[in-house]
């Protein structure tokens, strides 16, 4: 209620509602946060443009989505693709896509088997709706720096695919004519073509292990220090090296990990999802000793196991080991591995 002076006095309930109000506008601030490194890795890697590259409206495209946007917010984006001739057919949790070698070998792989050209990451960078377009290089890595790609943000999301729609009915001929209303969510995969094991290889007793470097110094110096203080018979190898490859030059094991959030890791890993709870219990040493501690289910985690190179077996250790930094998370693997197998 405004006054002859010009002064506003609000009824018990406006404040109520403006309360609320604040409320909500504080949860949808939560929700924008930053990019998981392995989005930043991957975003590092494109040659950003001023344009959408050329062919988006006449091939298959796969969008990526974090997992903080809602159902609601992924069918808009649907919307205004199928009206552009955008043509997504399919929505994928990021943190699957992107949460190691052996889930992005196997992304890959799907993603030519399915003729799909272009990569969308849509995201939420502080206050803000970002999306990217880039364009698939066929490898496990998904995209570089020869293809160009197009990145834009806006505040509202309904104002950043309106502009989306502009820049492409204004960039090329639409011959995308066949789009879903409702794309595919969370396509099923098969990462691994071997068997599962929740314990460890008795391989490692006999065979020198392949350790894939991550191809910075710093981290592959304190990478092959762990290692050499809980194994005796490794070598360091080229990550880029496939599986025959590796088999081919004699290591019989190979050690591998996902980064990604605990539920979606357990998920890739072929655990039982009906034991996962919101927080999960990771086995951990202090001073030789094994202690338990709880990290949220949906915190970004290490998890490491080892893999058999001919067969793609793999073996993920008797006890859920994961921790939110590499250098622990090895550790742990490591160091249940030595206790239960007596090396």
């Amino acid at each position: 209620m405004q006054y002859p002076s010009g002064e506003t006095v609000f009824s018990p309930n406006q404040i109520v509602k403006s309360y609320f109000a604040i409320a909500f506008l504080l949860i949808s601030f939560v929700c924008f946060s930053q990019p998981s490194l392995e989005e930043e890795k991957l975003t590092s890697k494109l040659n950003f443009g001023s344009s959408l590259p050329s062919g988006i409206l006449s091939q298959r495209s796969m969008v990526l989505y974090e997992l903080s946007f809602t159902k609601q917010e992924l069918q808009e984006t649907q919307k205004y693709f199928q009206q552009a001739g955008i043509d997504a057919v399919a929505y994928l949790d990021v943190d699957y896509v992107l949460s190691g070698i052996d889930p992005a070998r196997a992304y890959s792989a799907s993603f030519a088997s399915r003729s799909i050209k272009f990569l969308i990451l849509l995201q939420k960078v502080k206050e803000q709706y970002q999306i990217v377009f880039t364009e698939l290089n066929g490898t496990r890595n998904f995209v570089d720096k020869e293809h160009v790609s197009w990145k834009l943000g806006h505040t509202s999301l309904r104002e950043l695919l309106r502009t989306v729609y502009r820049f492409a009915v204004s960039s090329e001929r639409k011959n995308n004519l066949m789009i879903n209303d409702v794309p595919e969510d969370g396509t099923a995969m098969n990462f691994y073509r071997g068997k599962r094991d929740e314990r460890f290889s008795p391989d490692v007793r006999q065979y020198k292990i392949a350790i894939p470097r991550f191809g910075n110094e710093a981290d592959d110096k304190v990478l092959e220090e762990i290692v050499k203080d809980n194994l005796k018979k490794f070598d360091m190898v080229d990550p880029d090296l496939s599986d025959a490859e590796l088999e081919g030059k004699g290591y019989r094991l190979v050690l591998r990990f996902v980064h990604t959030r605990g539920d979606a890791a357990r998920d890739i890993l072929g655990y039982d999802l009906t034991q996962t709870a919101s927080s999960l219990s990771t086995s951990y040493f202090i001073d030789g000793e094994q202690r338990v501690k709880t990290i949220r289910a949906k915190q970004m985690i290490y998890k490491f196991y080892l893999k058999n190179t001919e067969y793609g077996n793999i073996f993920l250790g008797s006890k859920w080991d994961a921790d939110e930094t590499w250098q622990d998370a090895l550790k742990n693997h490591l160091q249940t591995m030595r206790l239960e197998l007596k090396i």
